[in-house]
């Protein structure tokens, strides 16, 4: 018998696969703990549209990754920071970087900011990963 797991199985497969077993363990194992279901014409279709959707679905996140990132690259953002002689009261870091460019109209989380913390007045730089695999470079310019 035919079936698609909904998880991932030891022995059988991943999530998704489409596996052969036999129908006393689909019976009584697979299908009660919700672990596959029966690999129906209708089933198998609506598998292939849900892949599809998926792959659709990076494909958009890719293209817009790619757009954000070439817009960052190579941006200026200016961040004033208290301090005393050149040296700040508090470190500049990634949470200050994606405030400055929300306010510049960016949307960018933390933890896509990979930067060690600024602790002067000057320019310091900051590299912006997004999941789709393209990074930006950005120059941050510290002021008093």
């Amino acid at each position: 018998m035919q079936v698609i797991l909904l998880q991932n199985v030891a022995a059988h497969g991943l999530k998704g696969a489409v596996v052969e077993v036999s129908e006393g363990y689909a019976r009584n194992f697979l299908f009660p703990a919700h672990f596959a279901i029966e690999a129906s014409p209708k089933a198998l279709k609506d598998k292939a549209d849900q892949e599809n959707r998926a792959v659709s679905k990076a494909t958009k996140i890719s293209k817009e990754d790619r757009q954000l990132a070439s817009k960052l690259d190579g941006l200026e953002i200016m961040i004033t920071a208290k301090s005393d002689g050149g040296k700040l009261y508090a470190s500049v870091g990634p949470k200050d970087v994606v405030a400055a460019l929300q306010e510049l109209g960016f949307k960018v989380s933390d933890d896509q900011v990979e930067m060690t913390p600024v602790k002067e007045v000057g320019t310091s730089t900051a590299i912006i990963n997004f999941p789709s695999g393209y990074e930006a470079t950005l120059s941050i310019i510290i002021d008093a």
